[in-house]
């Protein structure tokens, strides 16, 4: 064996091994986001709302945490009511989001900046 063959053969080595970690990273990503979701059995109404709307403050991939319409004051609506993860897709930050026959589908399970453990509904509904 020359040095060439051995000098590309660690190096096929070294690139194989970290794609394998790549891959080993998304697939724990991922599971990591769901394994926080406990669905229900059966989806129940969000407080026997017919429609409500949400503020997005955080984007978790294909779902968001925001808080709810909590006052309105005039033209003003403030959004301080209970926090909430909807699921969905392309959400950005501080978009406001209006659902109409809103269903909690489940719970999500998370850990605050500030270290305490939070649990909020999962909700569902059709999105104006």
């Amino acid at each position: 064996m020359n040095k060439k063959t051995f000098f590309l053969g660690v190096v096929t080595g070294v690139i194989v091994t970290f794609v394998v970690f790549f891959v080993i990273g998304l697939v724990n990503q991922s599971s990591e986001e769901t394994d926080q979701i406990q669905y229900l059995e059966q989806p129940v109404s969000y407080e026997d709302k017919t429609e409500t709307s949400f503020k997005v403050f955080q984007v978790l991939g294909n779902a968001a945490l925001a808080r709810e319409e909590s006052d309105k004051f005039g033209n003003t609506v403030m959004y301080l009511g209970n926090a909430v993860v909807i699921l969905g897709k392309n959400f950005y930050s501080d978009q406001v989001i209006t659902i109409k026959n809103p269903m909690r589908v489940g719970t999500y399970s998370y850990t605050t900046n500030g270290g305490m453990p939070m649990t909020v509904p999962v909700i569902n509904g059709e999105m104006k």
